[in-house]
């Protein structure tokens, strides 16, 4: 069973819920208004239900990882071709412990054993999401007894008008890098937007179809602004220390129906969740603390 709890101030209310350390909804307040922001499962029960990972935090890897002679030395793939997300045994499939909860804010805590999900080294994992005026920051920091893989995300779909579409928004992101994989499936090189369907450095709509849906890795800047989705009424800007974007054009049918959409429909909300390359061993030292932070800013056009 899973328990719900709530962050509000005078610009943001939102649901928070201890399965996967997740966000169910972020709402802005406008005039006495509640305006969702996210695509999310109809209900929090099929919130736990849905499969494409809405809200919840993401790891212990995000992503694909494959077994190669570097990752092998990590992780016991116990003869699976990959693990995707982190595996059977991913966060996205756990209960955390709420450790504070307050008015604007929530601490969530997971201890994972060495090897329990088959990755190297006991770690202890703290999600804290926190409100300040219009801002969701949201912190993720780790610590382990031993060098092991780790890059977390939190995985949020959005749509800013709750319609069943995404083509009333734009998008713009600070990148002019992606990522491509290998003849083996792994993220291996870096190519220049120019000239491509994922060139987003000035705003674009996203008018999205089978030929320019949207999966892919942006490599970020140094800078701590990253992106900004917007509509006609509402702007939404993305900030973080992490070196990598993932956005996701929902391009994959649902096993749910959403707040916004049934679930026989693409291309109802835009993941934007930040994290560490795939391109890259993201090894965690031992004698290390994992730390990052995601802000996302709304705000009323």
């Amino acid at each position: 069973m899973y328990k719900t709890y709530v962050l509000e101030n005078d610009y943001l209310k939102v649901e928070a819920i201890d399965y996967a350390a997740s966000i169910y909804q972020i709402y802005l307040k406008d005039n006495g208004t509640l305006k969702p922001l996210l695509a999310t499962p109809k209900t929090k029960d099929l919130f736990i239900e849905n499969t494409l990972n809405y809200g919840r935090t993401v790891g212990r890897t995000a992503g694909r990882l494959y077994p190669t002679e570097d990752t092998i030395k990590y992780v016991d793939f116990k003869g699976e071709p990959s693990y995707m997300h982190g595996g059977p045994n991913r966060f996205g499939t756990k209960t955390f412990k709420v450790r504070k909860h307050t008015s604007d804010s929530i601490e969530f805590e997971l201890n994972v054993k060495d090897m329990s999900d088959g990755y190297l080294g006991n770690l202890n994992v703290l999600i804290t999401y926190r409100i300040f005026q219009g801002s969701l920051v949201v912190w993720h920091q780790a610590k382990s007894d031993k060098d092991t893989l780790l890059n977390l995300t939190f995985h949020p779909y959005f749509n800013l008008e709750q319609s069943n579409h995404i083509r009333n928004h734009e998008l713009k992101i600070e990148s002019s890098t992606y990522l491509s994989q290998n003849e083996h499936k792994i993220f291996a090189y870096e190519n220049d937007v120019e000239g491509t369907h994922r060139d987003f450095r000035t705003f674009k709509p996203l008018i999205i179809n089978e030929h320019n849906a949207l999966d892919d890795i942006y490599l970020l800047p140094k800078d701590r602004y990253t992106a900004t989705l917007r509509t006609k009424d509402i702007q939404m800007q993305v900030y973080t220390n992490y070196p990598a974007l993932v956005v996701y054009t929902q391009k994959k049918v649902n096993n749910t129906d959403l707040v916004n959409a049934k679930k026989d429909e693409l291309y109802t909300g835009v993941a934007i969740e930040c994290q560490k390359s795939q391109k890259d061993l993201n090894v965690l030292k031992h004698d290390r603390v994992y730390d990052h932070y995601i802000m996302y800013s709304f705000n009323k056009i």
